[in-house]
């Protein structure tokens, strides 16, 4: 065999072989889909989540971090690009039925979106917000996102159920 050509058989056994290792890379796994909301398991955060995208280009998604070993809460959207990143904000939660919740998130890059998340939080701010059929959600005066939730209580519980199968494997 000529130089080039044991070149080129090295390199389509190294490409056979990279491509077997890739597909042996985990990936996330859908759990359940209903009304606009993906419940599944995911790689990143080793645990379960819910996520819903909107047309207004946010994201939302609650879930359990299975690396700290807590529950979590975010929101998305490229619209909120001009906040600076790794800062913290409160923000204000109007839930449907008038009652306002808040608490402090941190800004993140998740999927090349800025995203404020919260970290530790309550089952009972998870469930609040679940309960809700919709959400204003407010960094001081600047409203910046009206969601409808309508599934929402269906994804909490099915992410919940997600989780307790993971962690009894």
């Amino acid at each position: 065999m000529r130089s080039y050509q044991k070149i080129l058989f090295t390199l389509g056994l190294l490409t056979i072989v990279s491509n077997a290792s890739a597909q042996n890379i985990s990936s996330d796994r859908t759990w359940e889909n209903f009304s606009g909301w993906k419940v599944f398991v995911s790689v990143e955060y080793q645990g379960c989540l819910a996520s819903a995208s909107y047309q207004d280009g946010t994201t939302v998604r609650l879930g359990y971090d299975g690396i700290v070993r807590d529950y979590f809460f975010n929101i998305s959207n490229n619209k909120w690009r001009s906040y600076p990143l790794r800062k913290d904000f409160e923000l204000n939660f109007e839930l449907s039925r008038g009652r306002v919740v808040s608490g402090f998130f941190h800004t993140v890059l998740r999927d090349n979106l800025v995203t404020f998340e919260i970290g530790n939080v309550k089952e009972s701010f998870l469930e609040e917000i679940a309960a809700a059929s919709g959400i204003k959600i407010f960094e001081e005066d600047n409203q910046l996102a009206s969601l409808s939730l309508i599934g929402s209580r269906r994804a909490l519980n099915s992410m919940v159920e997600c989780q307790q199968a993971v962690m009894s494997q």
